[in-house]
C-alpha cells in the first residue's frame, strides 16, 4: 500500500512542478490570466494531493477503505464543481466556465491516474 501512495504522491508532486513551471513560463510572456488558470490546475492537484495523506492517516494499513475514502472524496469536491459550472453557464461567465472546467478535467485526469496506479 505504501508503494501506492508513494506512486500516487509522486504523480500529484510531478504534476504541480509542471504547472508551476507553466506558470514561471506564462508569467514571464506577461500571460497573466493563463497563468491564474494554471494556478487552478495546481491547486485541483494540491487538494487531492491532501485528500491522499488525510486518507492515509484515516485508513492507517486499509488499502480498500483508504482507497473508498479517496474516491468518495472525488465525487463529493467535483460536485461543487458541477454546480458552479452550470450557475456560470446560466449567468454567461465565460471565464468561470473555463476555471470549472479545469477543476473538472484535472479531477478526471486525477481519477483515471489514481485508477492505473492504484489497481497496477
Amino acid at each position: 500500500m505504501k508503494e501506492r501512495v508513494a506512486r500516487v504522491n509522486k504523480y500529484f508532486d510531478q504534476q504541480i512542478e509542471q504547472c508551476q513551471q507553466r506558470i514561471r513560463a506564462l508569467q514571464a510572456d506577461e500571460r497573466r490570466d493563463e497563468a491564474n488558470l494554471e494556478k487552478v490546475r495546481a491547486n485541483v492537484y494540491d487538494i487531492f494531493r491532501t485528500i491522499l495523506s488525510v486518507a492515509e492517516k484515516t485508513c492507517k494499513d486499509d488499502p480498500n477503505a483508504m482507497k473508498q475514502f479517496f474516491l468518495k472524496r472525488m465525487e463529493q469536491i467535483p460536485a461543487n464543481w458541477v454546480t458552479a459550472h452550470a450557475k456560470a453557464s446560466e449567468h454567461g461567465d465565460v471565464v468561470k466556465i473555463q476555471i470549472e472546467q479545469i477543476k473538472l478535467d484535472t479531477v478526471g485526469e486525477i481519477r483515471q491516474v489514481f485508477g492505473q496506479i492504484w489497481e497496477g
